[in-house]
């Protein structure tokens, strides 16, 4: 069941869409993501860290954002395609990738019908599960598109951060939040759900979890940010889940 918290909801099949596709927050959003603690020296070394070989690999970047990770695939000579709901953070992958990266604006909500059975050796998706109402047909749009062998690697919000930070709430269900961000003065939309819920549904879509991570940030992270590395060395903020498709 999902519990909206403030008896208010956007569009839920379109979450934060709003923010993500206004053209000066996407803009101020890929420059930050280069460097900042959470994105450059916690959440993508993470991701890295659980990827296979990508050389002549066909990967998706199920939402891409600014095509930050799409980029580095791409320079490691994957064979990507990058999807995202807004239209904003599409420009920005293509400019980042000249164009060379095959786009699709698309709602990971619904069928990604535009895609082959089997296609891909690897999908990537990073910091955007818990944007998605329904995880149960979207774990299954993932396992269609994969080829048997194929991985999963998945980060998201950790339940335990999101639980401390809105702890009114009811841990087992699926609860629709808000979130302020003050370094960009806007406020986001998202869904938390239990981690006994999240192993269920890779479950239910045919994967076996084959890792589970809740990293540490790299030392440039104590360097550059030492209060937030001192944060997120004591509080895990993302949970990273590496899955297969076995049939």
């Amino acid at each position: 069941m999902h519990k909206n918290k403030e008896n208010r909801i956007s569009n839920p099949d379109n979450l934060s869409h709003n923010v993500y596709n206004d053209s000066d927050f996407a803009r101020l959003y890929a420059n930050r993501i280069e460097y900042n603690s959470h994105n450059a020296l916690y959440e993508r070394p993470a991701m890295l860290s659980l990827l296979p070989e990508v050389r002549d690999k066909k990967v998706l970047d199920a939402g891409c954002g600014p095509g930050v990770l799409t980029s580095i695939l791409q320079d490691k000579g994957a064979d990507v395609t990058a999807i995202d709901y807004s239209d904003e953070m599409i420009r920005l992958t293509k400019e980042r990738t000249e164009g060379k990266v095959k786009t699709i604006n698309a709602n990971l909500n619904f069928p990604l019908d535009f895609l082959m059975d089997n296609e891909f050796d690897i999908v990537v998706s990073s910091l955007t599960i818990h944007y998605i109402r329904d995880l149960r047909s979207l774990f299954s749009e993932f396992n269609r598109v994969l080829k048997i062998n194929g991985e999963l690697i998945v980060s998201t919000h950790h339940p335990f951060l999101d639980y401390s930070l809105h702890s009114d709430g009811n841990y087992f269900e699926t609860e629709l939040l808000k979130d302020d961000w003050s370094a960009y003065n806007i406020e986001m939309e998202f869904y938390r759900r239990p981690l006994s819920e999240l192993f269920n549904l890779f479950k239910e879509a045919d994967f076996r979890i084959t890792e589970l991570s809740e990293p540490q940030p790299v030392k440039e992270c104590e360097i550059n940010y030492p209060d937030t590395f001192k944060t997120l060395s004591s509080q895990p903020w993302f949970i990273f889940f590496k899955a297969i498709k076995e049939r």
